[in-house]
């Protein structure tokens, strides 16, 4: 992990203060300045860079037992042997091979539907829903069903009652029945939720507010949703879990108790520790996890990691795949992701349920050509560089299977400040301008991907002498 200092960072991010020196975004920027100064040395890493044989803070790392990022052998054949076993159900949750669906459903806030299906409220081309809709390999009975939080008063209290007849479900339920679905027929849940101790209604002292203390809090929370899904929707088979990428927001923006005393983070980093525990506690054969009728009573679905979204806070690629996070992923608001943010969370969801095989199964059609990824046509470019000035235009073109089309242009930035980007994330993204806060030396990263997640990669360097 690269090691910044945070003088030098101040030092960087002052172009953009002076040029935001007013209103809402000058309050933006000098939080976001403070939060990158705390979180440039390493101590926030993605649990898949905790490789074997390391720590963090003396807990093991790494998505699954042992370090590992790799499910067990056993759990991952047990996981293969239910999905071959899901099969269309009709309304009262029996088998019905002509009518029935395949109903899969996010169980999530705002951050995971925006992936899902609503984008950034302005565009949806890049969702989860849209692109994997648009695939001629989905399987046709397979029916992706949106949820939503707020369709009933009170629906989004299920942050703070993750009891299985709080308003939150009941608010899932009314989305499936306006789609026309019921809750025997929902099979497989992403199950993607912002979780803490505070925010679950345990009021962790604040002394407790830190590691590992509020991870264990996490993994109580994560239990408690897992058991209400399965009393809510009882034919359930998988639930792939997923946790935050890096937010900026400190408590004078939130005005919420729980960040007093710093940002946001490091909750959404910690509380994938939780999660963690709780599937290594369903591979080690905790009773009241247990997914096997051969074992005994039922008292959940099986468990895996989905998308595993965290990444270095600073923009420092991620040792295990390279995934970039950075301030271009994060909407001006600090707590949600931005459509270029969202379209990677889509990319992840989208490449795991097209390639793992506990998904394919059910996923995709019988006989489907396999998925080919796209292809640079037109390798990244600049208008002009050096650039003098404050923004330039970039050009970047893909070719795929599916047609060019289809596919996602995101840019992510690695460089001496934050550069935003006029479009980022969709199609016509292939054609976008890039403004840089102050001068130095870029590499502007596109990642180009299709409809399955399957990406290629093209980076340019760019040197701009005179914002």
């Amino acid at each position: 992990m690269l090691t910044v200092d945070p003088a030098d960072l101040r030092f960087v991010f002052q172009g953009m203060l002076d040029r935001h020196k007013s209103g809402k975004e000058y309050g933006q920027f000098q939080w976001r300045i403070g939060v990158l100064t705390a979180q440039t040395n390493g101590m926030l890493p993605p649990l898949v860079d905790v490789r074997p044989g390391k720590t963090y803070q003396g807990e093991e790392g790494g998505l699954y037992p042992g370090g590992s990022n790799v499910r067990p052998a056993a759990h991952d054949a047990a996981g293969q042997k239910i999905a071959r076993g899901i099969v269309p159900l009709n309304g009262d949750g029996k088998p019905d091979p002509v009518n029935g669906k395949i109903v899969i459903m996010p169980v999530s806030v705002s951050n995971g539907y925006g992936a899902w299906h609503r984008g950034d409220e302005s565009d949806t081309s890049t969702t989860f829903m849209a692109r994997a809709n648009a695939n001629p390999a989905k399987n046709p009975m397979l029916f992706i069903a949106y949820g939503f939080e707020y369709q009933l008063p009170g629906g989004n209290g299920g942050t703070g009652d993750p009891g299985p007849n709080s308003p939150f479900y009941r608010s899932l339920d009314h989305a499936l029945k306006e789609q026309g679905v019921t809750p025997r027929q929902v099979q497989i849940v992403w199950l993607s939720m912002p979780v803490s101790g505070k925010s679950w209604g345990t009021n962790l002292p604040p002394g407790a507010r830190t590691f590992p203390a509020d991870a264990q809090q996490s993994k109580l929370a994560w239990k408690e949703i897992v058991h209400a899904i399965y009393v809510r929707y009882p034919n359930l088979k998988i639930i792939y879990n997923s946790t935050k990428g890096a937010m900026y927001m400190s408590a004078t923006a939130t005005k919420n108790p729980e960040f007093i005393g710093g940002p946001i983070e490091p909750f959404n980093h910690d509380a994938a520790w939780g999660v963690k525990w709780v599937i290594e506690d369903q591979i080690q054969g905790a009773l009241d996890l247990n997914y096997d009728p051969a074992r005994g009573p039922v008292k959940a679905p099986w468990l895996s990691w989905g998308p595993y979204f965290w990444s270095y806070p600073d923009g420092t690629p991620r040792h295990y795949d390279g995934l970039v996070w950075s301030l271009a992923d994060v909407a001006p608001d600090g707590l949600h992701p931005s459509l270029s943010g969202l379209t990677k969370y889509a990319n992840l969801l989208l490449h795991r349920m097209t390639t793992d095989p506990t998904a394919t199964p059910w996923f995709m059609k019988v006989g489907a050509p396999p998925n080919q990824p796209p292809t640079v046509a037109r390798v990244a470019s600049v208008a002009a560089s050096p650039v003098s000035g404050a923004a330039t235009a970039l050009s970047v073109l893909g070719a795929d299977d599916g047609g060019e089309p289809n596919l996602t242009y995101t840019w992510s930035p690695t460089g001496p400040a934050g550069v935003t980007f006029s479009v980022n994330g969709p199609n016509r993204a292939k054609d976008t301008t890039a403004t840089f806060p102050s001068a130095g030396r870029y590499t502007l990263q596109v990642t180009i991907a299709d409809a399955g997640g399957l990406a290629a990669t093209s980076s340019i360097e760019v040197t701009v002498t005179d914002p």
